[in-house]
């Protein structure tokens, strides 16, 4: 009887997987074009992807003339766009189900790295955690799927480089040199990785050298420098083979994104936190504490704890950033939230008496009834309450997401450009997601004022911008969403220079009056 019991247990488990990622792919494909909306940072990769496709070109193109940029992700991302835009052309959809099948994977590896570390019921919760938990449309997996972005490709192959780390030991070091592979991928995707990667194992290798653990820090230490070579000489083989720009900032954007001190973004970031950022902070307390409590585990080599070590030091330290030196955009908290969901649901496991729901309800319920307040009760009340509100809030936000927010006004935008004015004519704007589906020249500021704009939008600090968007004579220009948020050319509307032709949903196209 009990073996039947497995048995269904298991079968349920799987099935509990399999159907939420069909789920994720149906849901994953749904107006992929429309929602969430194309935005700003997906036109940079797409229209790299696409004249890399087109032109052999590694970059932009400035008023219909090649020009390089840093202004985009790292080519393990945009070269899979690429190859989509070749097998079904180019479109909003064709380069965004890249990233939908990034999602599936970056899903499945955590839901396997979760079954790994804490058994069954941790990994479906996990997968759970993340579907029903992130309450806010740039922290929810699916969501960010559907967008042309670095943050899932880049967990895709970090993820990659866990999962074989979990299978790389003494006694199994073929596994050594894929971890390091997915690890050297990760690392050239997106900048952001390589502090909070390394931190993930220098920790672990500090302690294990305490110990003098010189097998299991051996192992550590050559998957650290080899990842980090293996970067390099991937990032050369790019830079010889497509003229790949090296993988750098602009001047000025890490003291706008990574390295902000000023206190408008730290109260934004203290105010995502906790509005939607409890669930994984709690997690990673509870994988904290529960470090402390398994040990000895650790110091005697247990190769799983090291890997749980790490990936709590990964998410732990991703967190710490964004609350402390971030410019406070909730996307660049979505990677501490993704990995920390494996915590969440480890520690939802420990509240509720292993998934139990009558238990929790009963010791929630009597805090309230009874008065019967311990330790115990206070914790399955927190619990209760905690799921209640987040799986409240991400319900509302998907029905928001789906059916409310869906804007396709790019495409009416690009498809009045393309058709109805004259071929050789220029258009200015700074809303890059209508660059790779335009067939018409486009103009734009430089990546200084892109700088400048960011710092006077997002920092308050009094900086002028010094950008004369007549000065290459344009006949069009067009003011989208992030242009209206940077209020770039409110200046020149105003002159008069420009008569209002077109208005499409989030669009407005301007005619020059010469």
């Amino acid at each position: 009887m009990r073996l039947q019991g497995n048995k269904l247990k298991r079968k349920s488990r799987s099935i509990a997987i399999i159907g939420t990622l069909v789920a994720s792919i149906l849901f994953g494909m749904i107006n992929l074009e429309t929602t969430p909306p194309l935005w700003l940072d997906e036109g940079w990769i797409l229209t790299v992807a696409r004249n890399w496709l087109e032109r052999a070109h590694y970059g932009l193109l400035l008023a219909g003339e090649p020009v390089s940029t840093n202004m985009t992700t790292g080519f393990p991302a945009v070269g899979p766009i690429a190859l989509s835009f070749k097998f079904f052309g180019v479109g909003i959809w064709q380069g965004r189900i890249v990233g939908v099948f990034f999602g599936i994977g970056a899903l499945s590896l955590l839901c396997y790295i979760a079954f790994r570390l804490y058994g069954w019921a941790v990994a479906v919760a996990t997968i759970a955690v993340l579907m029903l938990m992130s309450m806010h449309e740039e922290l929810h997996p699916v969501l960010i799927s559907r967008q042309a972005l670095g943050e899932m490709p880049a967990l895709f192959y970090l993820l990659g480089g866990y999962a074989c780390f979990l299978s790389a030991s003494t006694k199994s070091s073929c596994f050594v040199p894929l971890s390091i592979f997915f690890w050297s991928i990760a690392l050239i995707t997106k900048l952001q990785v390589l502090p909070f990667w390394a931190l993930s194992l220098l920790i672990p290798l500090a302690l294990l050298l305490l110990t003098k653990s010189w097998t299991q820090s051996g192992l550590i230490a050559s998957m650290l420098i080899g990842a980090i070579i293996t970067s390099l000489a991937l990032l050369w083989f790019l830079q010889s083979l497509v003229q790949y720009p090296t993988l750098s900032a602009p001047d000025g954007l890490y003291n706008i994104t990574a390295l902000v001190w000023a206190l408008s973004p730290r109260l934004v970031s203290l105010m995502v936190t906790l509005l939607f950022g409890v669930p994984t902070l709690l997690g990673l307390f509870y994988g904290a504490w529960s470090f402390t409590t398994t040990k000895a585990k650790f110091l005697s080599q247990d190769h799983t704890e090291v890997v749980k070590l790490a990936l709590l030091v990964l998410a732990s330290s991703w967190f710490g950033w964004y609350a402390a030196l971030s410019v406070g955009w909730i996307r660049y908290l979505f990677p501490a939230t993704f990995i920390g969901s494996i915590f969440v649901a480890a520690m939802l496991y420990s509240l509720t008496g292993h998934f139990n729901a009558h238990y929790t309800i009963d010791r929630a319920g009597s805090v309230i009834t009874h008065l019967n307040i311990t330790r115990q009760n206070i914790a399955s009340l927190l619990t209760v309450l905690l799921i209640t509100i987040s799986l409240a809030a991400t319900l509302r936000m998907l029905y928001q997401s789906y059916v409310i927010k869906p804007d396709g006004s790019v495409l009416q935008v690009a498809e009045f450009l393309n058709t109805q004015i004259p071929r050789n004519a220029l258009i200015e704007t700074y809303d890059s997601e209508l660059f790779f589906l335009l067939k018409r020249r486009y103009h734009y500021p430089p990546d200084e004022i892109h700088i400048k704009l960011n710092k006077r939008t997002f920092l308050r600090q009094p900086v002028s911008i010094n950008y004369d968007p007549l000065a290459n004579n344009p006949d069009y220009l067009v003011v989208g969403p992030h242009s209206r948020l940077w209020h770039l050319y409110d200046p020149i509307v105003k002159t008069g220079a420009f008569r209002l032709l077109k208005s499409y949903g989030r669009y407005e196209v301007y005619e020059r009056l010469h």
